[in-house]
């Protein structure tokens, strides 16, 4: 199986239909669906027995947290690739997963999220290793290789914001997993959630920048080598790789 979905959802019924219904409409099939719901009481164990027919996996339980429920999703996850796409977000259209499940042939592959009818996140043809330093990919447009997490490990639940960031970051950066960036509009995203919590965010992407990669590279990765320059030099990733290493050694 090429894909695994997994959705997480907690008292958020409403939203939670319009992603399920975005998934049941897709023109592909090939994937597996986790739903991870966090023990809700507004209805949603409900809608979720209603179309467990279309789930390989679901829970309602009490969990720890986003991370914690994301973690859970991959545990159950059979999928080469995994994408997670959380409830009120939708797929943008409804041939979004034929479009991108034959461009799954490297690590990760980043398309595009939708907010307030534009284009949010990074600008592809811009990114480099340095961009990683202030932004991260949007999960919902990101299809991850299942063994990265094998890897690098599952999400860090210390961060209650940004661990996926600090996964890309583990994996990319330091890992020498390779990007692809596809030009495909891949969802449109739900607003409010942790992410749209800007100071909590700030403050905790600060601690994530001091602890990834520490005063010493604030400068340096002004200068980095573009991602693509990074990926294409076995040298420079062995350099990369080997300076994480010496940053965990010396913690």
């Amino acid at each position: 199986m090429k894909l695994s979905i997994i959705t997480i959802n907690y008292n958020n019924k409403d939203g939670l239909q319009k992603t399920i219904d975005s998934v049941k409409q897709q023109s592909c099939h090939d994937y597996e669906w986790i739903v991870i719901d966090g023990g809700s009481q507004d209805g949603s164990r409900q809608l979720i027995e209603e179309n467990k027919s279309h789930f390989a996996y679901w829970v309602s339980e009490p969990d720890k947290g986003i991370y914690n429920a994301m973690n859970k999703g991959l545990a159950h996850t059979k999928g080469d690739y995994v994408f997670f796409l959380n409830s009120g977000d939708v797929l943008a259209a409804n041939d979004v997963l034929a479009q991108v499940l034959p461009c799954l042939t490297t690590d990760i592959v980043v398309g595009h999220v939708m907010s307030h009818g534009q284009i949010a996140g990074l600008r592809h043809a811009d990114f480099s290793v340095a961009d990683l330093y202030n932004y991260s990919f949007p999960h919902q447009a990101s299809f991850i290789r299942r063994d990265l997490f094998t890897r690098f490990g599952v999400y860090d639940e210390q961060w209650r914001i940004v661990a996926d960031w600090a996964f890309f970051i583990d994996a990319i950066v330091f890992g020498r997993a390779n990007v692809v960036f596809i030009p495909v509009i891949v969802s449109e995203i739900q607003d409010g959630g942790l992410s749209s919590d800007t100071v909590n965010r700030n403050a905790e992407a600060q601690r994530l920048r001091e602890q990834k990669f520490g005063p010493l590279w604030q400068n340096d990765l002004q200068n980095a080598l573009s991602l693509k320059e990074v990926q294409s030099h076995p040298f420079t990733k062995r350099l990369y790789a080997l300076i994480y290493r010496l940053r965990t050694l010396l913690k």
